[in-house]
């Protein structure tokens, strides 16, 4: 069982808050840092490799993905396995959020190529919408 540290529970609901708000992996870790949180390895910067981390890591929900032992690439989902940080909800808004934000864009066939034209975080969705 997961036992929830309150302190480190705190920065992570305040990094995805801050990326559900606009700011970009880069201000959150320069938040962070005017704050004086720690990464969770102890240091005094954030890399933008743990941020990512952070925000995409499914445990925080309260479920658990495990790999399926035959080698193959499967996963199972384990749905409240222990007691969540972040709701389903939130998670689910940070990930179509940073989907919106990719300049990747993967076509049916599964070549990966970049998008013709890049949405800045600070320009709404509606407005990107209204593009289209």
């Amino acid at each position: 069982m997961l036992i929830i540290d309150e302190e480190q529970a705190k920065v992570v609901r305040a990094i995805f808050d801050w990326y559900l708000e606009g700011l970009s992996v880069g201000g959150i870790i320069e938040r962070l840092k005017s704050k004086g949180d720690n990464s969770p390895k102890g240091k005094d910067t954030w890399s933008k490799r743990a941020v990512e981390s952070t925000l995409t890591r499914r445990k925080y929900t309260g479920d658990v993905a495990i790999a399926d032992s035959g080698g193959s690439d499967r996963q199972y989902l384990y749905s409240a396995h222990h007691a969540g940080i972040i709701s389903k909800e939130k998670f689910e808004a940070v990930e179509l959020e940073m989907a919106a934000r990719s300049n990747l864009e993967v076509g049916e066939d599964g070549t990966v190529k970049h998008k013709s034209k890049k949405y800045s975080s600070k320009t709404s969705r509606k407005e990107n919408l209204n593009e289209l």
